[in-house]
């Protein structure tokens, strides 16, 4: 089996996918370019084929959606840092449960390692869109 099948098929693999895809889509949707577009519809479609192999947790992906919904709601609206600590919360117990498959440990960790991802991208988006051109 070839190396990058292999690692799609493993939930790391389709987990690091799907945070990708969300990643490159914040971008997109700030930049409106080409590239960070053309990134952001490969990774989705990479986290779809390793999605196909490994059946993600249905109410894993509404908790992460729901996580990356309250990132933004912690910019866009004065929350004072509650809507971004429950963002991360629910966007880690949102990874906690796709990554089923792996010991608790290492679950654990990946799962607060993506959500402060979605943090970091979900900041910088907001400061490029908030800054003067």
């Amino acid at each position: 089996m070839p190396f990058a099948v292999a690692l799609l098929c493993h939930p790391l693999g389709s987990f690091a996918a799907l945070v990708a895809a969300i990643v490159a889509a914040l971008f997109a949707a700030q930049s409106r370019g080409f590239l960070p577009a053309f990134t952001a519809v490969s990774a989705a479609l990479l986290a779809v084929l390793a999605f196909l192999q490994v059946p993600p947790s249905a109410a894993g992906l509404v908790w992460l959606c729901a996580g990356v919904a309250l990132l933004h709601a912690e910019f866009l609206w004065p929350a004072f840092g509650v809507a971004g600590l429950l963002g991360i919360g629910t966007a880690a117990w949102g990874s906690w449960l796709l990554l089923a498959p792996l010991d608790p440990v290492t679950r654990g960790a990946v799962a607060l390692c993506g959500a402060l991802a979605l943090l970091a991208a979900v900041t910088r988006t907001m400061r490029l869109r908030t800054l003067p051109p």
